[in-house]
This record gives C-alpha cells, structure tokens and sequence, in this order.
C-alpha cells in the first residue's frame, strides 16, 4: 500500500501537470502511454497463445503525433481502420492464418489505441465552448472516483460477487457505489471548472448521465483487462507504475469512460 500510495503521490501532479501544459508534451506522453500500452496488450495476447500482427497497432501509434501536429486534429476512426488493414493483411499472409489470431491482432486497437487516439484529440479541442480537457479531466474524476467508491464500498458491504469468474474481489454492491461514487465526483468537478475556472461544462443532468454512463463503462474496462489478464496467465500487465502494475493496469478503467466522454463531444 505504501508504494502505491508514493507512485500516486508522483503519478497525480504529474498527470494534473500534463493537462495544464498540453501543447506538444501532452501528446508526446499520450503517444508513450499508448505504446506501452499496446505493447502489454500484444505480449499479454501472445502469453495466451495468439500470433498476433503487431505492426499495424504500432504504426498507428507512431502517426499520431505528427499527425496531430500536422492537421490539428486527429481522426481516430481513420487510424483505427488503417492500423485494422494492416493487421489483417499481416494475419493473412502467414501460411496459416487462423481467425482467433485475427481478432486477437484486432482487439489492442478498440481497447487501447482507439481510446488513446480520443484522448489525444480531445487534448487540443473545443466543443460546444467545452474545452476538450475539462472533458478529459471529468473522464479521469469518474473513472477513478468510480473506482475508489467500488473498492471501498465493496470491501464494506460487498456480499454479492459480480463476476467472480473474472474478478473474484469485485460484488455487485461495490459496483452501485462505483455508479454513485463515479457520479458524484463527475459534478463536483464539473462544480470546480464552473465556479473557479469559470468554464463552460456540461449541463447537470448531462453530468449525471456521463457520470452513470461512464462509471459503467469504467467497470466493464476494468473487468475486460481483467478476463484478458486471467486468460494470459499473468497477474499485471507491467510493472512501469510501482505497486499499480502496468500502463493498462492503471488506465483499464479510464480509457473505457474517454470513449463514453468521446461520444458525447459528438453530440455537443
């Protein structure tokens, strides 16, 4: 516990830093943490026995940056189906291409890079008169209020397993804390950014809804890097943050709320 409590220590100012800078730096980091990040995916996804094509996730990775500097803005969708192209080309020109090893090559893409590629381009934009990063923030506040509401209200009230298949620790009462947990800390930092930074955010009762929305999606993150953890045989997908494991370990459940958080920059 203390050597999880010395990372987040570091951890926290440092990604609060990161989005107060934003510009070049911003994007250097997400593009580091998306390589780790698919880097853990593959290896954990070969561990379990698939021969995966790394290459098209790679190469994606490697074009967001200047890709980013170049337009201004990154289209996800369109690396996401490049890097797809890649993958499977790479899959079927082996001499026996088989379709887990497909969809295993396929899977890095929508869990992690997609989510990644959101963040990115969600670091330099506006919505609505919504800055991009205030949303970013709000996806990080209930992904991790979500996460330390479903802990703590589970090890206090936890009867109900959730999914003890996957995730035996988790029960069904810590994920309604999460929900309500994930809420409340999604309007208090919508709170924040109105009164003090005095931003435009979104309303209260959208609040509500991505905070639901999103605490879901937080979970359903954290269990699926769970499943693929259990069906790899390893216990952390890395050991990059001490005590916290590895770059999925840490942002499992964060990137699933940026894709909740994405979908709705495009109703704004």
């Amino acid at each position: 516990m203390k050597t999880r409590l010395i990372t987040a220590a570091v951890g926290i100012p440092f990604l609060i830093f990161t989005l107060i800078v934003r510009g070049w730096f911003a994007e250097f980091v997400i593009v580091v943490l998306t390589f780790i990040a698919m880097y853990e995916n593959y290896r954990a996804l070969k561990k379990a026995g698939y021969y995966v094509c790394e290459w098209g996730g790679y190469a994606a990775a490697a074009a967001m940056w200047p890709l980013s500097r170049q337009m201004g803005v990154l289209d996800p969708l369109l690396l996401v189906v490049a890097a797809m192209g890649v993958s499977m080309t790479g899959v079927m020109l082996r001499e026996k291409p088989t379709f887990p090893d497909a969809s295993a090559s396929v899977y890095p893409l929508f869990t992690c890079f997609l989510p990644m590629s959101m963040f990115m381009m969600m670091m330099n934009s506006t919505y609505g008169g919504v800055p991009g990063v205030a949303l970013i923030t709000m996806a990080f506040a209930i992904a991790y209020g979500g996460d330390g509401a479903a802990y703590f209200g589970g090890r206090a009230f936890g009867k109900h397993k959730l999914c003890p298949s996957v995730s035996p620790k988790k029960t069904v009462e810590g994920a309604i804390f999460g929900l309500i947990g994930g809420t409340a800390v999604g309007l208090i930092c919508r709170a924040v950014f109105v009164s003090v930074f005095h931003m435009r955010m979104p309303g209260i009762p959208a609040t509500i809804a991505l905070g639901l929305i999103g605490s879901v999606a937080g979970e359903i993150g954290d269990l699926s890097a769970s499943l693929l953890k259990r069906h790899s045989g390893i216990k952390d997908y890395g050991k990059i943050f001490p005590g916290h494991g590895g770059v999925m370990d840490r942002f499992d459940s964060v990137i699933f709320t940026l894709i909740v958080v994405y979908c709705y920059t495009l109703v704004l």
